[in-house]
């Protein structure tokens, strides 16, 4: 028996939708379907069939190791994962969909009741407890994986140790008439294999490196806060410094040990001279409490850096809402710093003004970023 191929454009809505909706249908029915990710071409399976789940093993020559669960949008995980440990959840917000496959305990059982109902279905999918997760960045993948209400596992569409198909005709050579369904929808995007990551409360492992090489996860997995003002010159780079040192006596390393612990602290101003020093009388406030500002140097406030960021902090309403109108979609992260109300700019004031700002900064910041960056 012929593999049947239905050929597909992923940038055509109708075609997205009917390929996606043949794929859905035949693994509802136990078959075996072939389609891209944005990495390579796999095999998809439904998790509760036997006979499906029989066929995948015995092609992939693997009699027990589980299959990477795939998902149709990054709220799926859900499903399968009650508790996220907060790399994974990092990496699911800035990676997902996308070529990442991350590793996470399933804890003792599925998340989702109607799954856990499911007998031998845990052990099926988990391996010491721990399940493979991936939510691919390709619209007809994503649309047949939203269609089926069941979990789907997808390996690549190879036999074991060969290199992962890129395109539909190097799954054909390979395993025409050993599958059912074949949706044709092009050459994949990327030129290698997922990102595979392992996520527990120790932190981040890179598994398998692919799209994402290992530096590339680290700069992902960094968090970053940043600090806006006017000018940077005054509040927000006391803020940052100060920010930097709780966050060091939180972690019980020094500031300059934070980039290596995932943590970065930055800042800008909305109307700021770029290379401008902190004013002497906002550097000698910073060290009263702690913090060295010395080498700062003024930035003006960018959407790239609000990108960056996990969360933006403000000193006023009127900085919150021009970086909203900066951020666009991403204003969601900004907020004012002290929710008490705004911090004036001490410019002009003497040195006592700079003092109490920054007394004022130092104790807003331990409720501003609570466990944002933890």
């Amino acid at each position: 028996m012929q593999t049947e191929v239905i050929k597909a454009d992923r940038a055509a809505a109708a075609e997205v939708a009917a390929a996606a909706g043949k794929g859905a249908a035949a693994l509802k029915k136990g078959r075996l379907v072939g389609f891209a990710t944005e990495t390579v071409y796999g095999i998809a399976a439904l998790a509760t069939c036997d006979e499906a789940m029989a066929r995948l093993r015995e092609l992939k020559a693997r009699p027990a190791r589980p299959f990477s669960v795939h998902v149709g949008g990054p709220r799926d995980v859900r499903r399968f994962v009650r508790e996220l440990p907060a790399d994974a959840d990092r990496l699911i917000r800035r990676c997902w969909p996308g070529p990442v496959t991350l590793v996470v305990s399933a804890g003792k059982s599925l998340a989702d009741g109607r799954l856990r109902r499911r007998e031998g279905l845990y052990e099926r999918l988990c391996h010491k407890g721990f399940i493979g997760l991936r939510c691919p960045d390709e619209p007809i993948a994503r649309a047949m994986l939203s269609a089926t209400i069941l979990p789907v596992v997808a390996p690549s569409a190879n036999r074991a140790k060969r290199p992962s198909p890129r395109s539909a005709d190097e799954v054909l050579d390979e395993l025409d008439g050993q599958i059912d369904l074949l949706i044709d929808s092009g050459p994949t995007r990327h030129g290698t294999d997922s990102t595979i990551v392992r996520c527990d409360r120790k932190g981040a492992k890179v598994l398998r490196e692919g799209v994402y090489d290992e530096p590339s996860i680290r700069r992902l997995l960094t968090r970053t806060a940043l600090f806006v003002c006017t000018g940077n010159t005054c509040r927000s780079p006391m803020a940052a410094g100060l920010a930097e040192k709780l966050l060091a006596d939180r972690l019980g390393c020094k500031v300059a040990d934070l980039p290596r612990r995932g943590v970065k602290v930055a800042s800008a101003g909305v109307f700021a001279a770029d290379g401008m020093k902190a004013t002497g009388a906002a550097v000698r406030a910073a060290k009263a409490l702690g913090a060295d500002i010395s080498r700062h140097r003024s930035r003006i406030l960018t959407r790239e850096l609000i990108e960056q960021a996990d969360v933006v902090f403000c000193m006023t309403d009127y900085h919150a809402a021009e970086a909203r109108r900066i951020a666009g979609e991403q204003a969601g992260k900004i907020r004012r710093l002290d929710k008490a109300g705004n911090l004036p700019d001490p410019v002009g004031g003497d040195y006592e003004v700079y003092r109490r700002t920054a007394e004022r900064i130092r104790n807003a910041l331990p409720d501003a970023l609570g466990d944002e960056l933890r």
